[in-house]
Formats: structure tokens, sequence, C-alpha cells
């Protein structure tokens, strides 16, 4: 699972309002179920602020799917503590998947602590508040049946950019021998595809342009739906909504990865040519013991396909080192899978065992040190693959999506990449690559337009470039085959 930093929310705040500050850690379901806690917020009187010394309420909407973040939660309530001291009347809320999976202990272990509510609970929040504010401590982390599972719609006013998520489905049904998921999101439940479509539309009307689909696993969309639509169906559908430049999904499982879901990035020009696709190991012995459902050859011939599909496409994966009982034969064949996908990035973790996973009652007998040195050997060997993949960028021009200034605007200012009169901003290419570029001050501000540049430096996880004002052949490669 792709991971997020921890985020604050822009400022939008005026006097009247009470004020809450969200900070978000773990992948981008979690990013969209901030943006639905502030939307519910909102109806409540709340204002977002991105100062926490201003905030009512200050929430920590956490991840668990490895024990990192897990604990980087606890480190971030301390931190924040001098905040209640100063103004007792501040609420502190911890939602989530660490929410969900510790519940009420959290309340236990942090005494300052007023709310704990769970990833199924955020259109309950105003309840929850209610109780709070009555001077209660709170923790409400019930999983509602597949049944009763009520989808928050999506308000496009609390989105920030050209850029959204949309959630097609929650939970997992896989059950990986590692993954805490399916304990702290549920079941899977798919989002009817007319509330899917609706939402879309929605997003476009507001001057959405790029749109990522979300799920644990977008494959198994459709589902118990009373409408015959699967996922290749819905993508085909939200592709074709008027005034939407670029489509994106995540995160897809390979054992469900079938051939028209690979196909379709040849034959939707819409469809982006990016796909997360985690391995998380290339030893079939791991992967068995993993539960993944699939064999390294198999995982292969999904990568052959794709690519035959849509040359250009930006492969990214997942890795686990340190899995219960892998050898060093079982660490190469991971080394040798690198090689042979060619991925342009990599999200790699040390084995962690999560509680209530079936991994977690096998013995973690591979030493710590161990798991760092072939973590850090497999990042290096991702490292090399990465730099080979980035090179065909070079005088390329790309397709971007602009979202703003660039974030490095004074220290690139400072060390004379940007000429005095320019101004830095950045976007993103279809492949997802970061891109910068300068443009004369004065220049109308390109935010949320597409604009062609042409890349004249190539780094090490980004581009840079000059932009162009024709169109040129080589275009962002090649989409079909």
């Amino acid at each position: 699972m792709i991971e997020a930093p921890a985020t604050s929310i822009p400022e939008a705040c005026d006097a009247a309002s009470r004020r809450v500050y969200v900070i978000t850690y773990g992948c981008q379901m979690n990013a969209f179920d901030s943006r639905r806690i502030v939307q519910v917020l909102q109806g409540q009187g709340y204002a977002e602020t991105a100062d926490p010394a201003m905030a009512d309420l200050v929430l920590i909407n956490t991840c668990s799917v490895r024990d990192r973040p897990e604990k980087k939660v606890l480190g971030t309530l301390a931190r924040l503590l001098p905040l209640k001291e100063a103004r007792p009347g501040v609420a502190f809320g911890v939602c989530g998947c660490v929410a969900q999976q510790h519940g009420r202990d959290l309340l236990l272990r942090v005494p300052y602590l007023d709310l704990v509510f769970g990833t199924d609970k955020i259109a309950d929040l105003p309840r929850l508040l209610t109780q709070v504010e009555a001077g209660d401590r709170v923790a409400c982390t019930e999983v509602m049946p597949r049944t009763d599972y009520a989808f928050v719609d999506v308000d496009p006013s609390v989105e920030h950019g050209p850029s959204a998520f949309l959630t097609i489905m929650k939970g997992c049904d896989r059950y990986c021998a590692y993954c805490i998921v399916p304990s702290v999101r549920g079941r899977e439940v798919s989002k009817p595809p007319h509330r899917v479509l609706a939402e879309a539309r929605a997003l476009i009307q507001a001057g959405v342009r790029d749109l990522t689909l979300l799920g644990q696993n977008v494959n198994s969309y459709g589902k118990g739906l009373a409408e015959p639509v699967d996922f290749v169906s819905l993508l085909e559908q939200v592709a074709a909504l008027p005034g939407l430049s670029r489509l994106r999904f995540v995160t897809s499982h390979p054992a469900d990865a079938d051939d028209r879901m690979l196909d379709a990035f040849g034959r939707l020009p819409v469809l982006a040519e990016a796909l997360h696709l985690p391995l998380q190991s290339g030893s079939d012995r791991v992967l068995a013991a993993m539960r993944r459902g699939y064999t390294r050859e198999a995982y292969l011939a999904r990568v052959a396909r794709v690519r035959a599909a849509c040359p250009d496409i930006a492969l990214s994966t997942d890795m686990i080192v340190g899995f219960p009982g892998e050898t060093e034969d079982d660490f190469q064949a991971s080394l040798d899978a690198l090689e042979a996908a060619q991925f342009d990035a990599m999200f790699s973790f040390k084995y962690s065992p999560r509680p209530g996973t079936v991994a977690a009652g096998l013995p973690d007998d591979v030493p710590e040190s161990v798991k760092a040195a072939r973590l850090a050997r497999l990042q290096a060997a991702q490292d090399v693959i990465t730099a080979r993949r980035m090179v065909r960028y070079q005088d390329r021009v790309e397709e971007v999506l602009v979202e703003g200034t660039s974030r490095d605007q004074g220290s690139s200012e400072r060390v004379g990449r940007i000429a005095p009169g320019m101004t830095e901003y950045f976007g993103r290419s279809r492949t997802g690559m970061v891109v910068n570029f300068a443009v004369p001050r004065g220049t109308p501000d390109p935010t949320g337009t597409l604009v062609l540049v042409r890349i004249d430096e190539v780094l090490v996880h980004s581009l840079r470039g000059v932009r162009v004002d024709a169109r040129a052949p080589e275009v962002g490669g090649t989409h079909g085959g």
C-alpha cells in the first residue's frame, strides 16, 4: 500500500467558526477519509485550519498496516500535549486504522485523549462530538455489517486542486497472512456504480481533471451489488465522462488483475499510464506463506501483458523483506524479480507482525539486523533500476497537469536553478512523475491546466523542463501498443 506523509489542511477559517486540524498518516484511503471527516465537520460549523494552535478539535487519522506508523501516533499525541495544556478546551481525537484496532485501550493509554472512532464511524461523528462536548471520553469502533454500511457522499467543495480521490469500495476479503486491513477496514463493500458516477461528475464539474478510484482491492469491485457491474465496466463508464483528463486507480491485487483490466491501459485513452501492482516477494515459497494467491511467474506474466498493452506504463510495487522463514535464497528471488519486472518505483518495508493476522502466529525468526540489511540491498537494487527507467524522459515532451507553485521555490532560487523574473510551477505527468518548470512572472497562473513541458533535466525522482507551446509528436511516450 502506498503511503502518504502526514499532512495538515490548508487554511480556510473565519473568526466565527470552530476550527479543526487534521493530521493524516498512511494510504490514499486515509487521505480520502480525512476529506470526508472535514466535510462532515463543516456541516457542524467547523472550518479547517492549518495551525494546530488555533484548533478547537485536533484529529489524527492513523495507519496500522505496519508498526512504525502506529507508534508514530503516540509520539504525535505527546508532541501536541502542550496545546491541550495551554487551552484545556481543545479536544483530541484518534481515528482510522489504529483507532479501529485498539479502540478504548487508547483512552486508557492516553489520559488526555477525548475521542476514538473507527473507520466505519465518520458519518456518526456529529453524535460522538456531542458526547465529547458533554464531558464524556468516547470510543466508538463498531464495524457496520455489509448490508448497513453507509458511504459518505463526496462534497467537491472540500477538495483542493485539480486532482482528487474517489473511493469505490471499502474493506478486503483477501486475508493475506501478514495484513491487518480486513480487521481494521472490514469486509468488502462496493459503492453502487450510479453513486460513483454521480460523485465523479460532481468532482469534474468542480474542476478535477485527474481522478483516482480507491479501494483496498479495486479488482473485487462489484461483488454483492444488485447492478451487474464489475471493475473494468466501472472504469469504462468513468473514463467516458466528459471533462476528465486522467483516470487512475489503486490498489490492484495481482491475483485478481485479469486480462481485461490489464488490456484497458491500451484501449482507454483517459486511463493514465501508471499501475501500482504489489508483488510483496519474489519467492514462490514466501508468496504461498503470505497467502497471496499467485506465483512470481504469474505476476511477471501480468507485467508483460500490461506492457504489451501500454509500453510506456510506469509500474510501482510493494515489497516486504524478512517475512517469517525468509531465507537468503528467498530474498535473492526478490532481487531477481525486481530485475525482471523493471519497476519505476518501489515501496519497501521490513516485516513487522500485526495482531490478529495469520503471520503473527509464526515465529518472527529473521533477525532485525538481517531485515535491515536486506531492505538496504533491495532499495539499492531498485535505485539502479529506477535511474535506468528515468532516462527515457530526457528531451521528451510531457503533458503536465499543473498543481501549483513549486514547493522548493525558495531553495531553487537560492541555488540559481530559477532565473530572475521567473516563477517555478510543478505538476504531474500522465505516468505520475513530478515535473517542475519555470515561466516568466506575470504569466497567467497555469494551476489546474494541462501544459506541455520539454524535459531537459532528469533528477532522481522528479523532472525539470521548459514549457513549450506546440504539441510535439513525442508527447508522453506511447499509450497503446
